[in-house]
């Protein structure tokens, strides 16, 4: 398989996860049909208009808006979903945290997904690993920190988890295999991928998070 047909498919994978991401988001805040369509092309792109304008590009998603509808489709199936389960019975709270890890899972996939595909505009772009790091970050994280401002949170990427750090070294292990041990593209895309999205689910699992302010020392 060519590597361009490769990417355009993760990209497809990545922008559904994301958009069920934002859509699950939308339903936790009670949101109407109009809002819930919005978080999920925000998140599902908003990763990638931030890293293509630090690239100096027009956004792919503004050129070529698949990946808008696509995420539009996605919302809608979505609602269409959740509306009829909540006809069927109210949503209790079993179903309230059933959403919530839905939306982590699939959060989950798109990081892994959209860092990757971030850090491979640094190496088409012939940036040191640095700053292809820090496009992998930009490209996995940004649509999830534009969707939480939308409703009014604090960016969990700013308070808690880890997944701006891994979307990071993902982006800077993709560069130093791609760049300088010229190691063929699919597989390592395909392996850092794998390895990427179990760290994220293990995190989740044992909920893991970087040291902030809400903890207390020992005496």
């Amino acid at each position: 398989m060519e590597f361009d047909l490769f990417l355009i498919i993760c990209n497809y994978i990545g922008t559904i996860a994301f958009a069920v991401s934002g859509a699950v988001k939308g339903f936790n805040k009670k949101l109407d049909i109009f809002g819930i369509c919005l978080l999920s092309i925000i998140t599902a792109v908003g990763g990638g208009i931030i890293r293509d304008t630090m690239a100096n590009h027009i956004p792919a998603a503004l050129t070529d808006p698949k990946a808008i509808y696509l995420s539009i489709c996605v919302a809608i199936i979505m609602y269409v979903i959740v509306i009829n389960m909540k006809q069927d019975q109210p949503l209790d709270k079993k179903m309230i945290i059933l959403l919530s890890q839905t939306n982590l899972v699939f959060d989950a996939i798109g990081l892994a997904i959209f860092a990757l595909i971030g850090a491979n505009t640094g190496v088409d772009l012939q940036l040191n690993a640095m700053t292809t790091g820090i496009l992998a970050a930009l490209t996995g994280v940004g649509g999830g920190i534009a969707r939480d401002l939308l409703v009014n949170e604090t960016p969990i990427v700013l308070k808690e988890d880890v997944y701006a750090v891994l979307a990071f070294f993902s982006g800077l292990l993709y560069h130093l295999c791609i760049v300088d041990w010229q190691l063929p593209q699919i597989p390592i895309f395909i392996s850092i991928f794998s390895i990427s999205l179990i760290i994220r689910l293990l995190v989740i699992k044992y909920k893991i998070n970087l040291p902030n302010m809400d903890r207390k020392r020992k005496v």
